[in-house]
């Protein structure tokens, strides 16, 4: 599967490459606008810095440097990245790992609750207070409390939450509402209750993980240290991290907060970290989409809250033009026929890449498998790797796996109510998350975008977006 190719640094990231003092740094930016792609040339200049202070200064111990990715297949494709920008040398240590994995290393052997379990636990103590449809809010209202408030998973104490009672829940949307009555019956019933079901199975969760790990005993602590998509970290996450540095240490978060899609939020000053104008670096340029890509985006994310690490797409900062993005209506397979063979007549199978996204995985993508198995055109599939995949240069993915990656064209067939669903209040959260989270799928792409539903069935996200941006096709 196709990478990134070698880049020569632009103006724009030879000064975040010139930044060498030690201390935390912020890059951020639209989709396309090189955070990656600077993140690892920094990581290159970073490493290269701390080598030569090692030899300079007569010093034995390796460069510890820790490269964290949200996900198993960013992971995969960050270290299929990695290998070409950092030097192969004994004195050099490094680890590339998602945060929950580099967390067990930490910890050690621990049994995970999965999402179904912990929705399952978490249900007969939200039901006094929520809706069936407002259930799936509520659990992930649970992670974001848990994500954001610091506390003890093997001794819990439900006052260390009472910050929740009366922080500001930004990054949440403004609906459903949640009063403090709510909050108080979270922390003080729903919470304990379900610390006492994963205690009695001898499990913990993704949270609980994180604070064990901050609180682990730290090996050799790190020097340099890579955040990537850190706008998806929880604060006690990013806590965890900062437990495990080295003094001095060269630590640098690569994020943008409209391309948010898991119910995290912090502010900076949360986590101990003074977010000076001096620290941070901007990256304005589009490099990756073309003019009618970012266009077509935008109205996805026009009039969300665009908080201070957060960037729009912006056409205007586009080098390149192409063709406006596809949108095929008509049943499913009518749809996967139309964009592969428009695929078919305008890619280069052999060097470029596609990537065929759907939001949710399994059996969503039986159809696709069956189509391009009937047209001889190899696949493969990305979601959860951790291994960057050689060879089809055509992939199968998730959304939420493709967060931080790129590809030449992208398929977004089946766009229906079903697979999108959210509340009507305006503000609704889960609205405002599908709606990052087609713009982010959006963004992946460098040449083209094609996007496809069912009249009748489709998405409210349709609606949102512009007819002028695309060609509409129906079949």
């Amino acid at each position: 599967m196709r990478v990134l190719p070698p880049v020569t640094p632009t103006p724009e990231q030879l000064k975040v490459l010139a930044d060498v003092k030690p201390g935390f740094r912020i890059i951020r930016g639209a989709a396309g606008s090189g955070k990656t792609t600077t993140a690892l040339l920094r990581l290159k200049e970073q490493i290269r810095v701390r080598l030569d202070r090692r030899e300079r200064l007569g010093h034995h111990a390796p460069v510890r440097v820790l490269v964290l990715t949200f996900n198993r297949t960013l992971e995969g494709y960050i270290t299929e990245l990695a290998r070409n920008a950092t030097p192969q040398d004994d004195a050099l240590d490094l680890e590339i790992k998602t945060f929950s994995r580099w967390a067990r290393s930490l910890v050690g052997d621990v049994d995970i609750v999965g999402g179904d379990e912990t929705a399952a636990m978490l249900r007969p103590h939200i039901d006094s207070f929520a809706t069936n449809r407002q259930h799936e809010f509520f659990v992930d209202e649970v992670q974001y409390v848990l994500g954001r408030f610091e506390y003890d998973p093997v001794d819990f104490d439900p006052d260390d939450l009472s910050g929740y009672l009366t922080v500001e829940r930004e990054g949440r949307g403004k609906a459903p509402r949640v009063a403090r009555p709510t909050r108080e019956k979270l922390i003080y019933e729903a919470i304990p209750a379900y610390m006492d079901s994963k205690r009695r199975r001898g499990k913990i969760d993704w949270s609980d993980l994180t604070m064990l790990a901050a609180a682990a005993a730290s090996r050799d602590a790190y020097d340099v240290v890579i955040v990537d998509e850190a706008q998806d970290f929880s604060a006690n996450q990013i806590r965890a991290i900062q437990q495990h540095l080295h003094d001095p240490h060269n630590t640098t978060f690569v994020l943008d907060a409209v391309q948010r899609i898991y119910p995290q939020y912090f502010r900076w000053r949360e986590v101990g970290i003074n977010a000076r104008p001096e620290i941070i670096h901007t990256l304005k340029t589009n490099y990756r989409n073309t003019a009618e890509i970012a266009a077509f985006a935008y109205p996805l994310v026009e009039g969300l809250p665009l908080e201070d690490d957060g960037a729009l797409p912006d056409f205007e900062a586009c080098r390149r033009s192409g063709a406006k993005p596809l949108v095929v209506a008509g049943k499913y397979s009518d749809q996967l026929r139309v964009v592969i063979d428009r695929l078919e007549e305008t890619a280069d199978f052999d060097n470029e890449s596609v990537a065929l996204l759907q939001p949710r995985g399994g059996g969503w993508f039986n159809e696709a498998r069956r189509v391009l198995a009937q047209r001889a055109i190899p696949y493969c599939e990305l979601t959860r790797q951790n291994e960057w995949p050689v060879g089809p240069n055509v992939a199968l993915c998730t959304i939420h796996s493709a967060k931080g990656l790129e590809f030449d064209h992208v398929l977004l067939p089946g766009l229906s109510q079903q697979v999108t669903p959210h509340g009507t209040d305006e503000g609704d959260a889960d609205l405002e998350r599908l709606r990052r989270m087609l713009a982010m799928a959006v963004g992946r792409a460098r040449k083209s975008v094609m996007v496809g539903y069912k009249p009748g069935e489709e998405s409210s996200l349709i609606g949102l977006l512009v007819p002028s941006t695309y060609e509409l096709v129906r079949v």
